[in-house]
């Protein structure tokens, strides 16, 4: 009866699909005991031969898990989640004028980003607000096209690197000093929370705005430093759905929240 993960098999024990619950035992047999179900789930219902579970100690738990597994197993029967992610990065590169460039660009499997984003009209709107406030050259961000003019350097917010009267270690330093502040802004913080056990402790960890893992703490352990924590945790892949439901959790009930200066 507690909350977690079921697992749906077929003949072969193949996972077929995956879904989460609050109570576990009510949720798979829900499956089950509808006598009206359509012929599509009829269907589906036939192909199954075997349930397994995961207990997890919260909901939220069960719900991270469940995104990790529908795209580690990319079960059959799942719909949701399994659509392709239009997610952008902000990143920075050193040009071979030894100016350092922000860009926006699809997320990379090989390279973390500085920022994340859902949506390209945000990360556009995001990377203009950090050139007005660092002083940037929007032509070398590449919001402006680099056969025309700089419109910033014509109205003077733009302090001429992208024509190289501003030195690369000039512009470089205000380009570095934005991803300081980018870093500031990045939270860290653990979600703390009952246990399977009373003698545990559940704990969700976001390291500077990236989803790390989740697992269980003694119920004596104190959680101030990260590197401390991370001994006990399961390290998992991070996506959008799990961070921006993580992050919105964190600010639902700030009581079970831990933050870290890092």
């Amino acid at each position: 009866a507690s909350a977690g993960v079921y697992y749906f098999h077929d003949k072969k024990g193949k996972v077929i699909y995956v879904g989460k619950a609050r109570n576990l035992s009510k949720r798979v047999n829900s499956h089950f005991s509808n006598n009206k179900a359509n012929k599509q789930k009829q269907e589906f219902l036939k192909k199954i031969y075997h349930v397994s579970y995961q207990q997890t100690a919260t909901e939220l738990m069960a719900f991270i898990l469940e995104s990790i597994e529908i795209k580690k197993i990319w079960p059959e029967q799942n719909r949701s989640q399994k659509r392709f992610e239009q997610v952008y990065g902000l990143y920075c590169f050193e040009d071979s004028k030894g100016y350092l460039r922000l860009c926006i660009e699809k997320r990379k499997k090989t390279i973390k980003p500085l920022f994340n984003f859902s949506l390209l009209p945000e990360a556009h709107q995001f990377l203009k607000k950090l050139v007005s406030e660092y002083e940037l050259c929007p032509r070398l961000c590449f919001l402006q096209a680099a056969n025309i003019d700089c419109q910033a350097l014509l109205e003077q917010k733009c302090k001429g690197a992208c024509e190289q009267e501003e030195s690369p270690t000039e512009y470089n330093r205000r380009v570095e000093a934005c991803i300081e502040g980018l870093e500031d802004e990045l939270p860290s913080f653990a979600l703390v929370d009952n246990g399977l056990a009373s003698d545990e402790q559940s704990c969700i960890l976001v390291e500077k705005g990236t989803f790390y893992g989740m697992g269980y703490l003694p119920s004596d352990a104190k959680v101030h430093d990260i590197e401390g924590i991370k001994f006990h945790l399961t390290p998992y892949i991070d996506n959008e759905y799990i961070r921006r439901m993580v992050l919105q959790y964190g600010d639902r009930y700030p009581s079970k929240k831990i933050s870290f200066d890092c």
